[in-house]
């Protein structure tokens, strides 16, 4: 829970950093590395819970939003990745409000598809630089759609909330 509540207050600081500075990097990719090293220390220590993961997923959401909030103003989009950017919000928003109906408390999963998607949008600041917004936009979206679609179809088929469902091929 340290890691994770590290992580918040990590996302929360970098609001009042120099954006894509060196300072502002070592701080997000901080963040990074705590958000992948909480669940896999949790899992080995055997110390997991529902409420772990709810605020690891919380945590994730926070660090999302502040990263969009930094680089949105930054960045050239043009109204195709906008458009891109708001299907997956959609989505997202859609699976969470289902589930919250459904479950009665925010239904944020744990699947490998919201793992691989983090990742790819974790690394979006620096495949951006590299490759261009729009290709790392197009990369980025489809991980995070997919994942996306993943975890609406779940919340709609899932007869109890799961957090820790880890595929949809996988029932749970």
């Amino acid at each position: 829970m340290s890691l994770t509540f590290g992580r918040v207050v990590g996302a929360v600081s970098l609001l009042f950093m120099t954006p894509l500075s060196l300072l502002f990097y070592v701080v997000y990719i901080l963040c990074i590395a705590t958000d992948i090293a909480d669940g896999f220390l949790a899992r080995k220590a055997k110390v997991t819970s529902d409420f772990g993961a709810f605020m690891d997923s919380a945590a994730d959401l926070i660090l999302i939003a502040v990263m969009l909030f930094i680089l949105i103003p930054l960045l050239p989009f043009e109204w195709w990745m906008l458009l891109l950017v708001g299907i997956v919000v959609f989505t997202r928003l859609l699976a969470l409000g289902i589930g919250f109906i459904k479950y009665r408390t925010l239904s944020l999963l744990h699947t490998y598809a919201n793992k691989g998607s983090g990742l790819m949008l974790a690394a979006f600041p620096i495949l951006f630089g590299t490759l261009g917004i729009g290709v790392a936009l197009v990369f980025v979206f489809i991980g995070a759609f997919l994942a996306a679609v993943e975890e609406l179809v779940i919340t709609i088929t899932s007869k109890e909330l799961n957090r820790n469902r880890t595929t949809i091929f996988k029932p749970s």
